[in-house]
């Protein structure tokens, strides 16, 4: 598949692909004949290998090709059969490409061995990994069906945290102290915090705890979420309650299995009607995918892995009252 191709494709299903539709675009490719695959709203740009420099380090980490220039920027540049440790016969000069990524306000640059194509898939075929599958590949977050093969799909946030873990998700221990001495009162804010990454899921709730955010109930995925409201929902028919006895804010993030945060946003604001605000925190975070928080009904969005900026907006839409924040700046 040559870039003019998956450039064409990749336009066509962006166009069609309507916020809150619970569908994903994933890109397939090939590594030593095992097929993988990536949400497309991760790629920025597909190439050639062979029409790009790649400037070595002297002793780069394992796994680490070197440098490109991308847009007149260096990027760092990954081989993904070495940090997958897959072996094989090396790549058809002619198919190899580089995969160009940006994702947790990052661009990485991915070398991998062919193109296969762009499928448009439910979340719902979405299959999320079992314990045991997870231990000996923690690299991968999920996989889908796709006619007589097994694609997997890979955790590129997780891959980049191996190669440098400042790079990945980390606990923002300046940032957070800054905030626990601008002390407000929080531990009476109820949240819904749905993430499908246990590891991210777990970070992100002891950080809120350590700002004072005490009282934080936890969701797997946008479907489980979505239950958990239409709970609350009952009860309040049925006893004329609040429902910020239940929740006074939802924190989701946007790629999980079964519902996406996107879909699930829809729900809670245009089918269940609530004005709970609701906090996109996704590594997707950009202007297009802005664009879809707002045609969602989101209240604010932030980018991974800026935990502070979220308890920020937690802070501007809860306790100071505001309608909408974006993503802000440090």
């Amino acid at each position: 598949m040559s870039q003019t191709t998956i450039s064409k494709a990749h336009a066509k299903t962006d166009i069609l692909l309507e916020a809150g539709t619970n569908e994903v675009e994933v890109f397939e490719f090939n590594l030593g004949g095992h097929h993988y695959g990536v949400n497309v709203a991760k790629v920025n740009q597909i190439v050639q290998r062979e029409q790009v420099k790649i400037t070595r380090a002297d002793l780069p980490p394992p796994g680490v090709l070197g440098t490109i220039s991308f847009r007149g920027k260096p990027t760092m540049t990954l081989d993904l059969r070495a940090v997958l440790g897959i072996d094989g016969e090396p790549a058809d000069p002619s198919r190899a490409l580089m995969l160009v990524t940006q994702f947790n306000d990052q661009v990485v640059a991915f070398a991998i061995d062919g193109a296969e194509r762009i499928h448009r898939v439910s979340w719902q075929n979405f299959e999320p990994i079992s314990a045991n599958f997870a231990q000996e590949n923690p690299y991968v977050n999920g996989i889908i069906r796709l006619e007589d093969r097994l694609v997997l799909i890979l955790d590129l946030e997780y891959i980049l945290t191996l190669i440098n873990p400042r790079l990945g998700m980390s606990i923002d221990t300046q940032q957070l102290q800054k905030i626990e001495q601008e002390y407000k009162p929080r531990d009476h804010i109820r949240i819904l915090f749905a993430e499908d990454s246990a590891m991210i899921r777990k970070m992100v709730h002891q950080q809120l705890e350590d700002v004072g955010f005490t009282s934080v109930e936890l969701a797997t995925n946008g479907k489980e979420a979505l239950d958990k409201i239409a709970e609350a929902v009952e009860i309040v028919k049925t006893t004329g309650q609040p429902f910020s006895d239940f929740f006074d804010l939802i924190l989701t993030d946007i790629e999980m299995p079964v519902m996406d945060g996107l879909t699930f946003c829809r729900h809670v604001k245009k089918e269940f009607n609530l004005e709970t605000p609701v906090i996109v925190f996704s590594s997707l975070i950009n202007e297009q995918m802005v664009a879809k928080c707002k045609a969602v009904g989101a209240n604010g969005w932030g980018t991974k892995p800026k935990v502070s900026l979220i308890v920020k907006i937690i802070d501007r839409l809860i306790v100071e009252g505001e309608k909408e924040i974006g993503d802000l700046l440090e």
